[in-house]
């Protein structure tokens, strides 16, 4: 399997998981080389599936989005009930004089 090129040893690997063909530079122990023969198809495919992924992904927030706005109208209609009877409970009530710690002694 090595074969010297120029006083170098270079070994030639095959990936077990994606085929990719890699040439290795053992002297320097680096990769000098690689080819994917499978890699374009594989592009294609990724690409494809991003593409999908991203719509569905923006469709989703879309979704998040409506629901929040529609909480939120109805969350502010009963804020405003809730204030309105608190303002009526107020001009009912006279309002009290703070304690303060000095007024305790």
């Amino acid at each position: 399997m090595p074969d010297p090129v120029e006083n170098k040893t270079i070994i030639k690997i095959e990936c077990p998981c994606c085929r990719t063909q890699l040439t290795v530079d053992t002297v320097r122990a680096v990769v000098t080389e690689t080819s994917d023969p499978a890699g374009a198809a594989r592009k294609a495919s990724e690409l494809r599936d991003a593409e999908r992924l991203l719509a569905e992904e923006s469709s989703r927030i879309e979704e998040k989005f409506k629901q929040i706005v529609e909480a939120d109208k109805g969350r502010g209609a009963a804020m405003d009930k809730l204030f309105k009877s608190f303002m009526e409970k107020a001009k009912d009530e006279p309002a009290e004089k703070p304690v303060r710690d000095i007024d305790l002694d």
